[in-house]
């Protein structure tokens, strides 16, 4: 692993603010607003700022080491970095810390100018767009035109939704990690039991506990809420693996007065109970009860698509090329919901990229189990787009030939995009990719095309009817459990399709088999039988009929051989006795 950032001073920046002071959409004011902020990376200039959002209770210090300490401390410290997905040696990164919250930016621990005292329950409630506002102030007084890239997990996430649509002006790309539009119902409904914690406790005081004195604060709700909170960041599967019904190691030798109390205040010793406990104390130190009720509710209240009256109509004004990424069980950012987001883009004609992570470890996911997730955002911004060989073209000579100049296409099973390659560069293709070999989907974006982590075999709802000219199967139909379904969902997405396979029913095939009685190893096909990704045996026939049966037109085939007697049985009309490959160009039979 290459050396990190190094030391990154934490900035504070005093805000230039209308005359009468900064003004809510939900109608308070504050008159003076400090954002405290870090930056690191590559000298600052015109088209090279990446701006990081960071998640609904995290900070500004996204990577590097604090002032004092000795080893590296940044929430996202193996994503950034001089050699690593967000490379500090091409990018300026820059994070600040959110308003309302506790971390330096203005919040209700800071200190009110008119009256010399916290906030407290005088800090105003504001709109989630509101914060974004304040970030997008902030930026422009450190003389930032416009981003290259903003990024956001979780709560950063849903502040990079509202800026894409708000303001779609001023980025070129957008990360979008583990997110949403809006939360769901479960979602909320953990916010609403949390913040309850707290203003039930009575030390809140009605928000007015900084100035009793004591430094305790609602420390019991705010425990509450974080434990709450902290049980959805992890999937069932993962809180089962690390502690099962275990027990704390330490109960049988106990203190007997110590097990009395416990038992008298309804507690156990299960692991599952002191890792939460342990969780809320490291929190209640560093984080400010009213911080957390400000912040949850604004982001509670926020929807993406109530202020355009849809997610269609928001998702409409965005013009930032868009890369969507959820994890598996994550029960507070769903995988529909990324997938909201996508289609919503998608029907709107917008360049986004949507992946499914299967790290399987819940929504904290995006901070702790980053490997894919760094390939995928460190290639996203890349945007190589290497040079086409002259044996890639070769390799794909007869799929390309019946590709129109300058087509919208899709390739299903794209691969590492090498197709699309050739398509963009000797053809002006516009072309995106299905794939869900996470190693060859991060290489196909990095490559700079549009690719979704979509199952062929459970169908491809992502993309809107006739999104595309063209779709194409470049030897994927004999590799899918239901060739049936896969043809009819390419004509559905696409006008025509173009579809390549195997022919088992080659002579040379049938002559592997009828004379050694086993199947044939070729160039054509490499694969031993029972390591094949062939699970359909397609001839050149077969393929005629079930096209028949589904009522789609065969309107072009081409039948390849590199074989001089595959090639004179072609030359003689004998298509499915000598091709050894099959390129069909489909379309619907008309009614």
């Amino acid at each position: 692993m290459t050396e990190g950032v190094g030391i990154v001073e934490p900035k504070v920046m005093d805000l230039k603010l209308p005359e009468g002071g900064f003004r809510f959409e939900t109608g308070g004011v504050l008159k003076k607003i400090e954002v405290q902020y870090e930056e690191c990376g590559a000298p600052m200039r015109d088209g090279n700022v990446v701006f990081i959002c960071h998640a609904l209770t995290g900070d500004a210090h996204v990577a590097g080491i604090r002032p004092g300490e000795t080893k590296p401390s940044g929430w996202w410290e193996l994503m950034v970095g001089p050699g690593r997905a967000i490379d500090t040696r091409r990018w300026h990164v820059v994070c600040a810390n959110v308003l309302g919250g506790c971390s330096g930016t203005t919040g209700p621990m800071s200190i009110n100018p008119d009256t010399g005292k916290p906030y407290g329950s005088a800090f105003p409630q504001y709109g989630f767009s509101d914060a974004v506002d304040v970030y997008r102030m902030f930026l422009k007084q450190l003389g930032v035109k416009k981003l290259a890239a903003l990024i956001g997990g979780s709560y950063g996430g849903l502040q990079v939704m509202d800026w894409i649509t708000r303001c779609p002006d001023e980025m070129e790309k957008a990360c979008l990690i583990a997110t949403s539009a809006s939360l769901n119902t479960q979602a909320l409904a953990f916010d609403v039991v949390g913040r309850a914690a707290i203003t039930e406790d009575p030390a809140w005081k009605g928000g007015d506990y900084y100035l009793e004195g004591d430094g305790k604060g609602p420390k019991t709700g705010l425990a509450s809420a974080r434990q709450l909170a902290h049980i959805t960041y992890l999937s069932r599967e993962l809180l089962q693996e690390k502690f099962h019904r275990e027990l704390q190691k330490n109960f049988v030798e106990a203190p007997a007065q110590e097990r009395a109390k416990r038992e008298k205040d309804f507690k156990t010793y299960f692991q599952i109970e002191s890792y939460l406990d342990y969780q809320a104390m490291k929190f209640v130190r560093r984080f400010d009860a009213n911080s957390y009720l400000h912040i949850t509710r604004s982001m509670d209240l926020f929807d993406a698509g109530a202020r355009y009256g849809s997610l269609d109509a928001a998702c409409a004004r965005v013009k930032a090329k868009c890369l969507v990424a959820s994890y598996q069980n994550d029960i507070l950012f769903t995988e529909w919901q990324s997938k909201d987001i996508t289609e919503a883009l998608l029907r709107n004609g917008k360049d986004v990229t949507y992946c499914h992570l299967e790290a399987g470890t819940g929504h904290d996911s995006f901070l702790t189990d980053i490997d894919d997730l760094s390939g995928l955002i460190g290639g996203f911004l890349d945007n190589r787009k290497p040079k086409v060989m002259n044996w890639q073209r070769r390799l794909y000579k007869g799929v390309v030939s019946m590709v129109p100049d300058r087509a919208h296409a899709i390739d299903i099973g794209c691969g590492d995009g090498t197709l699309l390659n050739v398509l963009r560069e000797d053809k002006g293709v516009k072309g995106d990719g299905v794939e869900i070999d996470i190693d060859k989907f991060k290489e196909a974006v990095a490559d700079g095309h549009d690719v979704y982590w979509v199952d062929a075999d459970e169908g491809l709802s992502v993309i809107p009817d006739k999104h595309y000219d063209v779709a194409i199967c470049s030897d994927t139909l004999q590799e899918v459990k239901n060739p049936r379904g896969l043809l009819n969902e390419a004509l559905r997405i696409a006008d025509e399709a173009i579809v390549s396979f195997p022919n088992f029913a080659a002579y040379r095939i049938r002559l592997t088999l009828g004379l050694t009685g086993r199947l044939p190893v070729s160039k054509a096909l490499p694969f031993q039988w029972y390591d094949t990704p062939n699970i359909h045996c397609i001839t050149l026939k077969d393929f005629r009929a079930l096209c028949d049966a589904e009522g789609i037109e065969i309107k072009e085939v081409r039948a390849e051989s590199r074989h001089v007697l595959g090639k004179i049985l072609l030359a003689l009309g004998l298509k499915n006795l000598g091709a050894s490959r099959v390129i069909a160009r489909i379309g619907r039979k008309k009614q």
